[in-house]
């Protein structure tokens, strides 16, 4: 123990005061990017996945994708051409169960129900999940729902509290996301 503060202070006098600080500032601007600056550009390329995909949706919708032109058929195909197939369903789910983690959630077992009607072109994906949490996370978490799954809808949400000191609230809510049907 003794040794390693004695070769520190060696290396503090030999590199002086501003060469500590320059490898202190090294090594927190190393830790700074593996911490911030690579889990961001990580998620940057996968919104330039998304970013293509909708790119590549509307250049398929045709005329009509770019505003009310077109016919009446080709808007209502570019309209169905805009919920996502059922077979990204995970991945929506993830981004659900992602936002509740942001927020400092946990979602327990929650109820899942498809719904297909022959007659529509859209499913219903009814989600239905328990939540505890203070009011500012369940308000956050569906925000960020909201913003993070465009097709998703909250249908319901019902919060209860033990006691009015409580700070803690006992929530149901109850999504539906829509996707093309197969």
């Amino acid at each position: 123990m003794n040794a390693a503060i004695a070769h520190l202070r060696a290396a503090v006098e030999q590199f002086g005061r501003a060469g500590v600080v320059g490898i202190a500032l090294v090594a927190f601007a190393v830790a700074f990017y593996f911490s911030a600056v690579a889990p961001l550009a990580t998620e940057l390329a996968g919104l330039r996945v998304e970013a293509d995909d909708l790119e590549r949706r509307l250049q398929m919708g045709g005329p009509g994708a770019g505003g009310m032109k077109g016919t009446p058929a080709e808007q209502l195909a570019t309209f169905y051409a805009f919920f996502p197939s059922p077979q990204s369903s995970p991945d929506w789910l993830g981004k659900i169960y992602a936002a509740a983690r942001a927020k400092g959630l946990v979602l327990r077992s929650g109820e899942y129900k498809l719904e297909r009607s022959a007659d529509l072109k859209l499913a219903r994906y009814q989600i239905t999940l328990p939540v505890a949490g203070s009011y500012a996370q369940i308000r956050g978490f569906v925000g960020q729902v909201l913003a993070d799954v465009p097709a998703a809808a909250l249908e319901e949400i019902t919060l209860r509290r033990e006691s009015a000191s409580s700070p803690t609230l006992e929530a149901r809510i109850r999504l539906t996301l829509y996707l093309r049907s197969a």
